[in-house]
């Protein structure tokens, strides 16, 4: 029984790590994170996930000893699958780890899902060493995410960042020295559209295998290969396009690697009647004390 058992879960793992390779996005985003993550070998590393196992495997290839929290017991049935050690429940915004353990916070696709943000960004602060690094991918909030609720139904907290909202985020315990603008609407809206075919083949999320994965699983990662293997050179062509397109274009995706500092709040100025210094610059007439 045990070695059946242990045959399957040794076939979802084959058949997610096939349906990887197909994805163009799924591995630009883990390319981009180990860009900016730099070495990590004999370093001690948080990885935060929504779940998707096989990058929190892929982060894992580089070496680094590895702790992974997940939101909930469905993410953490996925992940496991991957991971055989080291892979909890994140409770709330709350990382259960000593001050100063951590030489490097990983958080992918997780920030989103967080009620309070900035809780738990003070909390990467304080588990991470001195000269510690986080480094964090988020999805950018465009003007047309304001119209569309799919975000909420995926649990979600918010539909993503301005750019503006994401530096602000960060800004009381971490400088930002570098941040990375990928994966344009060229490659985002087919993208999106063959995940959400394949979310409705698998029904539910193709790249989070439920427990007991069995036949009627791998019917559905049969078809799913099938159907990345027939687009993956539209994909790939799209990719070398959207490269040239993020000149013009700001990219769907941000990816930040921060740096640790001391913990200081950073409050805009406002004057004695509220209003900021610059809304009274631009209702004030230059030259001139005249309220007029």
């Amino acid at each position: 029984m045990r070695a059946m058992e242990n045959n399957l879960s040794d076939e979802v793992v084959r058949w997610q790590e096939k349906l990887y390779n197909r994805s163009t996005r799924r591995k630009m985003r883990v390319r981009k994170l180990k860009q900016l993550l730099g070495a990590v070998s004999n370093q001690r590393c948080l990885e935060v996930s929504a779940g998707d196992g096989v990058i929190s495997a892929q982060l894992r290839l580089d070496g680094g000893e590895w702790t992974t929290l997940v939101p909930d017991a469905a993410a953490q049935t996925s992940a496991g699958y991957f991971l055989k050690g080291g892979l909890r429940i994140l409770q709330d915004e709350t990382i259960d780890e000593p001050d100063h353990s951590f030489d490097a916070v990983v958080v992918v696709d997780a920030l989103e899902r967080m009620r309070d943000d900035r809780a738990f960004i003070r909390e990467c602060h304080r588990v991470l060493k001195p000269d510690g690094r986080l480094v964090i991918n988020v999805a950018r909030r465009s003007f047309l995410g304001l119209f569309n609720s799919s975000w909420k139904k995926k649990g979600l907290a918010r539909a993503g960042y301005t750019g503006t909202e994401f530096f602000d985020v960060l800004k009381d315990g971490f400088d930002v020295p570098e941040t990375i603008s990928y994966s344009t609407g060229l490659v985002e809206m087919p993208g999106r559209l063959c995940e959400a075919i394949a979310n409705k083949l698998a029904g539910g999320l193709y790249n989070m295998p439920p427990a007991n994965a069995g036949t009627e699983e791998f019917y559905h990662y049969t078809k799913l290969y099938a159907l990345g293997t027939l687009l993956a050179p539209l994909m790939w062509l799209l990719s070398q396009t959207d490269q040239l397109l993020l000149f013009v274009f700001q990219g769907r995706n941000m990816a930040a690697k921060t740096k640790r500092r001391v913990w200081r709040e950073r409050r805009t100025p406002v004057l004695m009647d509220g209003r900021s210094i610059a809304e009274a610059a631009l209702n004030t007439k230059i030259g001139t004390a005249a309220p007029f």
